[in-house]
């Protein structure tokens, strides 16, 4: 799907479907490194800056917390104890980790004990397995556990959640925002929740022992975190939900616009956040991720319909930002922004957007190669769509009426005494008075604007249905056809089908230490890190196939009651005992670390995923609730318009041909920019004609007809008339683009070289709107 791309289907976005992603296991992993022996202090300037920006405060709060700890009796010493060691960690956690004491005992796990650890907490009674979610502790139990607290208890999680809760959500909440320091804002959160579910078994250590994983009661040592570094420079790429980090970090902009012009305007009229450049900018800044998740939205729910269903999804709501935009910006009389906007919209997709993509493919490869027949198609489209909006135009500019217009005289004579009266050109009318605009030019706009969207349903029809083999075809040899493939075979690309089949492990594929998971009856999924080289018998054994379900908690216990365990039993593959404490050897061997649920999820794999990661309804109610907040920002921003633009230099058409028109499609450019980097110089170009065709398609006959039912019964004003009738200077620009554009698409390559030609001749066209006189 996404090397041969279907007209008419929408882009599919690059984390739509569920998978297991390099940064989000860098982000999780940095988490639970194994602790160094070394006595470094890991210097560099993002630990630094953590120190400085917040570790010395948040250490100063811990500490003083643990003083009012200490004159508590009974147990408050060893709260005190525990914020102590939690401020020092807090200064510098570089290299230094956090150990919890668990202590695993053999049960059935059909009847899980319902008994409650003194030192575990509030809730430690629940457990993280599938039992656990069935056998949640009863209110009688929560009770229980809350009196077997004690006074030093209850002061401990009064503070908790009044001063030490507030500051930790606070730095983690920053941290997220600042997009590098991901590791120190989930180090935070998980930090938190330990010390909210068991504060007084956490240990906090610089380096390990290395003589035992047991401590002095028999409990085995559960490594919970360690880090090394705060800052990573490659998690701008981090996705939550298949969502990137970027666009979820800038939603909350949306809320705080509405707030800004609906609340805190009437009551600080004079703040700089309630100016009008500041309105206007959070405003554009606010479109960029409403426009990003409709756009993951309508990707969703086609992935899960038929290629018909997606197609007439993508048409609804593939331009409905843009179409609301332009309506209220038509009611508030901004027909000369419109026109800009979906002119610099054409432009845009046709020469702004392949000419980036063309430039991203250049960095590795001098040379890509695309489809000519798919191309073909597109051009042949883009050419019938280019006559159908500029007809009306070249029909006008022809046949309708002109008239003499003069300046008048000027106020002084010139040296000879006679008065100089000749200023005087010939003009077209006003299209509102002119009577062969009236009769002619509307009646035949009209027809133009009906045609253009049958354009695009039938070239729906031809590349889905009728010529989907001979458009869509490689010219690599045609393999077997495979029974009963399913809709998602059809569609998605080889390189997403390879990560979503099953493929068995062998010896080759899983390295000697890599990590078998066990679950335990903790609150977190544990997994047992072995240093094989301490372990000489392991190496032999054969590797746990990858697909292979997981040891379930009764072959675990059962694990436990033998004395003679090894750390793989050949003769049952989902065996995975426990070492015992008899059996550990007098060298450090293994870590075991404990991961977050919440990490499990975002670490899941791809195996056995053919699906999206939104469901149906979370899609719609993903579009409906967007489309609802852009309808509010897009009125915010025809409010502010007008203000901003008297302290610019620039005229209302100008504005929209630029911002208007470019900021919305920031994620396109995103996307294709992307897929050009990645060599999928295919679906990039694709992006910027079918972006173009939407424009000329459907946006531009849903203004034609939003026009006729707005002044319906009343006096045609032309401020608030979308006509297809367009300046010589756009005529111009259009065809030229467009002509570019499908001669580069002639030969089926790409290049920096034909990337440049496009973005410079881009900038020249719009270099001449910038120039245009006023008075024209």
């Amino acid at each position: 799907m996404n090397k041969r791309h279907p007209f008419g289907l929408p882009i599919w976005k690059p984390a739509l479907y569920k998978k297991s992603r390099s940064v989000v296991r860098k982000a999780n992993s940095s988490l639970h490194a194994s602790p160094s022996s070394s006595p470094e202090l890991f210097l560099n300037p993002g630990n630094i800056a953590w120190t400085l920006v917040f570790g010395w405060w948040l250490a100063l709060v811990m500490f003083i917390i643990s003083i009012v700890m200490i004159i508590i009796p009974t147990n408050g010493r060893a709260y005190a104890l525990v914020l102590r060691e939690l401020a020092a960690y807090l200064l510098w956690p570089f290299g230094r980790y956090i150990e919890r004491h668990v202590e695993i005992t053999p049960s059935d796990p059909r009847h899980p004990s319902a008994s409650v650890d003194e030192e575990s907490g509030l809730l430690q009674n629940q457990r993280a397995d599938d039992t656990a979610q069935r056998n949640k502790p009863t209110l009688k139990q929560r009770i229980s556990s809350v009196l077997r607290l004690g006074l030093a208890g209850w002061i401990y999680y009064v503070l908790f959640f009044v001063i030490a809760a507030p500051l930790l959500l606070l730095v983690s909440t920053i941290c997220w925002l600042c997009v590098v320091t991901i590791p120190m804002a989930k180090l935070n959160y998980i930090l938190l929740r330990h010390l909210y579910r068991h504060p007084l078994t956490l240990r906090f250590k610089s380096s390990p022992s290395g003589q035992s994983q047991m401590n002095a009661t028999g409990k085995p040592i559960i490594i919970l975190l360690c880090t090394y570094q705060a800052i990573g420079l490659q998690y701008y790429k981090y996705t939550y939900d298949g969502i990137n980090i970027m666009f979820i970090n800038l939603l909350p902009i949306v809320f705080f616009v509405i707030f800004d012009d609906h609340v805190l305007k009437k009551y600080l009229p004079d703040s700089i956040v309630t100016s009008p450049t500041a309105i206007f900018s959070l405003s554009l800044a606010s479109v960029i991720p409403l426009s990003y998740f409709i756009g993951m939205g309508v990707s969703s729910v086609s992935a899960q319909s038929s290629m018909g269903v997606g197609a007439v999804i993508n048409a609804t709501f593939g331009s409905i930002i843009e179409i609301i935009l332009y309506s209220v910006a038509l009611m508030g009389g901004k027909s000369a922004l419109v026109e800009g906007s979906l002119i610099g919209s054409i432009l845009a997709g046709v020469l702004l957007l392949p000419g980036c993509s063309m430039i991203s493919a250049g960095v590795k490869r001098k040379e890509q190669r695309f489809n000519a027949k798919s191309a073909g198609v597109t051009s042949t489209m883009l050419i019938m769509a280019i006559i159908g909006i500029l007809t009306p135009t070249l029909f006008y500019q022809m046949l309708g009426s002109f008239e003499l217009r003069c300046t008048g005289c000027p106020e002084s004579s010139n040296g000879t005494g006679v008065i100089a009266c000749s200023q005087c050109y010939y003009d077209q009318m006003n299209p509102t008075l002119d009577p062969v605009y009236q009769n002619s030019v509307k009646p035949l706009m009209w027809i133009c604007a009906a045609i253009l969207p049958s354009v695009y349903f039938i070239g729906l029809v031809f590349s889905l249905h009728t010529h989907v083999d001979m458009v869509w075809k490689s010219s690599t040899p045609k393999a077997p056809k495979q029974p009963h493939q399913s809709y998602y075979q059809r569609l998605l690309p080889a390189h997403i089908l390879s990560h979503l089949t099953h493929h068995p492990a062998t010896a080759k594929d899983v390295a000697p230490s890599q990590t078998i998971p066990v679950t335990t009856s903790g609150p977190a999924s544990l997994a047992l890190y072995s240093a094989t080289q301490n372990l000489p018998h392991t190496t032999s054994s054969p590797p746990l196939p990858s697909h292979s379900p997981p040891p379930t908690t009764a072959q675990i216990q059962d694990s436990t009651a033998g004395s003679n365990t090894t750390l793989y039993n050949p003769h049952n593959p989902n065996f995975i005992p426990i070492v015992g404490p008899n059996n550990l050897p007098a060298t450090p061997i293994t870590f075991i670390h404990a991961k977050e649920p919440d990490e499990d999820e975002d670490e899941e794999e791809a195996a056995g995923h053919d699906s999206p990661n939104w469901s149906k309804t979370k899609s719609f109610t993903v579009l409906f609730g967007c489309t609802l907040l852009y309808s509010i920002i897009a009125e915010i921003l025809i409010e502010t318009v007008d203000l901003v633009m008297d302290s610019l230099v620039v005229d209302e058409k100008f504005l929209g041909l630029t911002l208007f028109a470019l900021v919305p499609n920031i994620t396109e450019f995103m996307n294709a920019i992307s897929f050009a980097l990645n060599g999928n110089i295919v679906l990039s170009m694709e992006i910027g004609s079918a972006y173009a065709l939407q424009v000329c398609l459907l946006q531009i006959p849903a203004m034609v007809g939003f026009s006729l039912w707005y002044n319906w019964d009343k006096e045609e004003v032309a401020r608030y008339t979308f006509s297809l009738v367009f300046p010589r200077w756009d005529v111009i620009s259009v065809i030229f683009s467009v002509f570019l554009l499908t001669y580069t698409y002639q030969e089926g390559k790409a290049n920096y070289f034909k990337g440049s030609i496009l973005i410079l001749s881009y900038c020249v066209l719009v270099a001449g709107f910038y120039y245009i006189p006023p008075s024209a």
